[in-house]
């Protein structure tokens, strides 16, 4: 692979940015990763040789008596085999139990994943499912990752590791909560656990709904409800399969079982903390709901994976990983990538398969294999959209995240709205209105805003952020939210961390301390950590508003907030790379077997019109239309991009799907679904073979008889893959 080089960067006239030559380059050296690793070509991976599998059912009781219910698949032969664990609330209602969420790739021929389980067993690993106490087929009540959740996990652990199937090393991985459960089980120490994969997962509640008080969109909600109506309707009669293609409801997974537990966990969820879920103050709720601290000081080694634009758990939650101060053994896959709901947990497609699969080779079954770079920063200059559903141009390595990054102090100033390298040397100060509607705002306009100096180089920006902001509110409680943007030369702006506080925490989130209005605060919002690569011309502007689409607008008017600049005053200081590694992403992320050649399947426009707005319920005809295309033999359709553009205003989702032989439709093999109002894009990263597939188009939230053009771009195994 070619190395590529990122030079200096000068914000401003000044010089202040210039780069100390020898020290620099030393010490770019002794942390570079070296190339990125192609995981599909990894040698001495485990094969599968195991062609009888068996599944078996345990229903193991917890330590105050309620029956946890547990799913093993192996292979049938005796022996003893590594044990992957996942312990999940999903099992039974949204997902299943052969671990497809966490593992979408590869696929049968009918584009059903085999997940975990029709991956690793037959290569000679015993695969756990476990679901939480007071969720699939388990007893209890819902405990939100709380004491008994975690004394749950840890007597899993310890019972996977001393069955007479298992060699007595567990590991642990999964997507979202799922990924959540690793960590919490790792902070409480069991002897058998040796290594997790947490993905998009979290050490604390808290992380899950607040951001220093500011509550995140939708997520906030989630400990309150949601997970309460999934405990709920497991207990529900069975119905018949998506009934008029409902599928909101889940039902019947546990139907008639443990009836006293019906709803029991409702005394569990976080409306119990009160007042404190609309200040955001850290409540007892979430402190016993707070595993960070054991899960930074666990000794075992970490494969962590997060995608900084995550819309759902947001990279801030990976601070105990931070924390962990790059410690000899861990990983980090850190990509620009969102939540990826209904396609995947990373956008690395296969890459994803072999990289989790050499890991547990190395750890669980100690075969002698490579695992890459210990950091890997995907990077992407495609557009936020774009980089949020996989777009992909380069590779930073390091050894050790976050390494030793310079710090470079970036100072606004109220009197030009410039940002630049040196304090100004006037105080001055910039008032402006909070409005809520600004969390309608795609590119980062509204508030007050503060812009650099096109750069004169390009520059890589890796670690975590932080924001010194200094401002007075006219009101008791208001929400401040400051991003920090990358903005071209089209003035596109790209958001590249945000860093918000509700100033009544000011002096730390367990703390409430009133707000006088007209005061002035020297406050310290917590930032999403970052991996960017700005390019020369572009510019960095530093936005201060009350309101965002990631946040819930509450307590989002003000009409006065003002912002001081000067010495002493906001300032943000940014992490730079100094002569980062940096590899062109050219990896596979799909394994080809005699591709055909040829173009990719005809591109599409056409426009449907939505009907009733559903939320996450989709019925066909009702809040969903559909757009169905064929791919010929012989097409080279090695995956595409689709587009849909509103009329008006609307939430709309996208999912992608393929006819089956008897006539009905595969699940989703993609899926976009941000919260943009604007418009929706979902990237295809698989192949799609001969046959019918359709394009549904949801309204989650619009007005009916809203046109929406659909525009889908295939491409074939030679075309760019986005950037």
């Amino acid at each position: 692979m070619k190395r590529l080089t990122a030079g200096r960067l000068v914000l401003t006239v000044t010089a202040a940015l210039a780069i100390a030559p020898a020290a620099a380059q030393a010490k770019a050296t002794a942390t570079t990763g070296g190339p990125p690793a192609d995981y599909t070509a990894i040698k001495n991976l485990s094969q599968p040789t195991h062609t009888e599998i068996v599944r078996t059912i345990h229903r193991v009781p917890a330590f105050d008596g309620a029956e946890l219910y547990i799913e093993v698949v192996r292979p049938a032969a005796q022996s003893r085999y590594p044990v992957i664990l996942e312990a999940s609330p999903y099992h039974g209602t949204l997902a299943d139990r052969d671990g497809t969420r966490i593992l979408p790739e590869p696929r049968d021929a009918e584009g059903r994943s085999i997940g975990l389980t029709g991956y690793f067993a037959r290569r000679g690993y015993a695969v756990v499912m476990m679901d939480l106490r007071g969720t699939g087929r388990s007893g209890g009540c819902l405990d939100h990752l709380g004491p008994k959740d975690a004394r749950d996990l840890l007597q899993i652990v310890q019972w996977a590791g001393s069955q007479p199937w298992s060699n007595g090393r567990v590991g642990m991985t999964g997507h979202s909560y799922v990924g959540s459960t690793p960590s919490v089980a790792a902070a409480q120490r069991p002897s058998a656990l040796k290594t997790i994969v947490p993905s998009a997962g979290l050490a604390s509640m808290y992380d899950h709904q607040f951001q220093a008080g500011v509550p995140y969109f939708l997520q906030w909600a989630g400990p309150i409800e949601a997970y309460e109506q999934i405990a709920l309707e497991r207990k529900m009669p069975p119905l018949p399969p998506d009934p008029l293609g409902l599928n909101l409801l889940h039902t019947g997974d546990d139907f008639a079982n443990n009836i006293q537990d019906t709803g029991c966990g409702l005394p569990n969820s976080a409306a119990v903390a009160g007042a404190d879920q609309l200040s955001g103050r850290y409540a007892d709720w979430h402190v016993v709901r707070d595993h960070d601290e054991g899960a930074t000081k666990w000794e075992g080694p970490v494969f962590l994976v997060h995608g900084v634009n995550d819309n759902a758990a947001r990279v801030s939650a990976m601070q105990w990983f931070t924390d962990r101060g790059g410690r000899a053994g861990d990983k980090l896959w850190l990509g620009q990538w969102d939540h990826g709901s209904g396609c995947c947990p990373t956008r690395r497609g296969i890459q994803w398969t072999y990289a989790l699969h050499a890991w547990f080779d190395k750890h669980l079954a100690q075969r002698k294999v490579d695992t890459g770079p210990p950091v890997e920063l995907f990077m992407s200059d495609g557009t936020f959209t774009g980089a949020r559903i996989g777009d992909r141009t380069e590779i930073a390595t390091s050894t050790a995240w976050p390494g030793a990054p310079r710090t470079v102090s970036l100072h606004p100033d109220a009197q030009g709205g410039s940002l630049g390298t040196s304090a100004p040397g006037a105080a001055a100060s910039t008032t402006f209105a909070g409005d809520p509607s600004l969390y309608l705002e795609q590119n980062g306009q509204g508030g007050t805003a503060f812009r650099s100096s096109p750069l004169t180089d390009d520059i890589v920006l890796a670690g975590v952020p932080r924001l010194r902001l200094s401002a007075a509110v006219s009101v008791p409680r208001v929400h401040l939210i400051a991003n920090l943007y990358d903005e071209d030369a089209g003035g596109n702006r790209r958001r590249i961390t945000q860093c918000a506080l509700n100033p009544e925490l000011r002096n730390g989130i367990a703390t409430y301390e009133v707000v006088t209005p007209g005061t002035r605060y020297d406050m310290a919002p917590p930032c999403f950590a970052m991996a960017h690569h700005l390019r020369e011309g572009h510019r960095l502007v530093l936005r201060v508003s009350t309101a965002d689409p990631d946040k819930v607008p509450l307590f989002a008017i003000d009409p006065q907030v003002t912002v001081f600049t000067g010495e002493g005053a906001t300032r943000i200081d940014v992490p730079v790379v100094d002569n980062p590694a940096l590899y062109p992403d050219d990896v596979p992320l799909v394994v080809e077997d005699d591709a055909p050649t040829g173009p990719p399947a005809a591109p599409i426009d056409r426009t449907v019109t939505t009907a009733a707005p559903g939320a996450p319920v989709r019925v066909a005809d009702l809040t969903s239309q559909f757009i169905e295309f064929t791919v010929p033999e012989n097409s080279d359709t090695a995956g595409g991009d689709v587009t849909a553009t509103v009329s008006l205003p609307a939430d709309i989702d996208l999912y992608l799907q393929r006819r089956l032989a008897d006539g009905g439709w595969s699940g989703d093999i993609a899926a976009g679904g941000s919260s943009s109002l604007t418009g929706e894009q979902m990237r295809i990263d698989r192949r799609l073979t001969t046959g019918t597939y359709r394009i549904e188009v949801h309204n989650w939230a619009g007005l009916p008889g809203n046109a929406v053009r659909v525009q889908a771009v295939f491409r074939n195994s030679t075309s760019p893959t986005g950037g």
